[in-house]
């Protein structure tokens, strides 16, 4: 009895020590474990309170990623659809090809693989994002270019400020030429636009009232229709004579203005 109460005493030091630091049924596996055993009982409420104590056990990604898959598993079957897409949020994020730790509704894995899908497009949009990013810029100071030996930088010259005659700021002689002839031609144009955009109207007109003279019953109402779609003809024939005139003279004091300026320049 003296040789075997020491091993037993030894013995029982032994399990005590090892309770106290913790056997591997109080470690992290053991709680996922527990966790996922209470799932398959229905026990929901119980598996959350065992993944709490599990995550707070989590020490690398593997072992987080594995918490918030059961949680967003257990999550859906509870009904809290948001919740569990944060979790499956949290579980993708740390591992992407991560994969449900069960078998779970249809519902519940098109949520999981949306979010999977979300995270890869987001990942997507970073990388090219950084991509684009201009080159940073660094603060060092860069170093003067050396100049070779014998070789003299050519001074830089400014050209000289023309100055006018008799020190007055007057235009040139041939901007007030060009100042003289070029508001004939535009007026012309001009005169040309507005006789052509009348006669238009005009035409437009005798064709309305000719028309009206083909639906109105014949006498004095389609007569008069008649007459005013002629006067109406040849106002616009004569209007769009006025523009074709004005326009081809805009055209000719335009070019001759032109060769008189430059004759004139020629002369001494």
């Amino acid at each position: 009895m003296v040789l075997v109460l020491p091993g037993l005493a030894l013995a029982q030091g032994k399990t005590q020590a090892t309770t106290k630091a913790g056997t591997p049924a109080d470690g992290f596996q053991a709680r996922v474990q527990k966790a996922a055993r209470l799932y398959e009982e229905l026990e929901y409420e119980q598996a959350l309170d065992a993944l709490t104590q599990a995550r707070a056990m989590a020490k690398t990604d593997d072992e987080r990623t594995q918490v918030a898959m059961y949680e967003g598993v257990v999550q859906a079957d509870l009904g809290q659809r948001p919740r569990s897409l944060v979790a499956f949020r949290e579980a993708l994020s740390l591992k992407l090809d991560a994969q449900l730790p069960v078998k779970v509704s249809p519902k519940v894995a098109r949520d999981f693989e949306t979010v999977r899908s979300e995270l890869k497009n987001e990942r997507a949009v970073l990388d090219r994002a950084k991509a684009v990013q201009p080159s940073v810029v660094t603060d060092r100071p860069t170093q003067p270019v050396e100049k070779s030996p014998g070789l003299v930088a050519a001074p830089t010259t400014t050209p000289p400020e023309t100055v006018p005659v008799g020190g007055l700021d007057t235009p040139s002689l041939n901007e007030e030429r060009s100042r003289k002839l070029r508001p004939l031609p535009l007026a012309l144009l001009g005169a040309g636009v507005v006789a052509g955009g009348v006669g238009s109207y005009f035409g437009l007109q005798s064709k309305g009232n000719i028309q009206n003279a083909r639906d109105s019953d014949p006498g004095d109402q389609q007569s008069a229709y008649l007459d005013q779609a002629r006067g109406q003809a040849l106002a616009a024939n004569i209007l769009f004579g006025v523009a074709a005139t004005a326009a081809a003279g805009a055209v000719i004091t335009w070019f001759t203005g032109k060769e008189t300026a430059h004759a004139e320049e020629v002369s001494p």
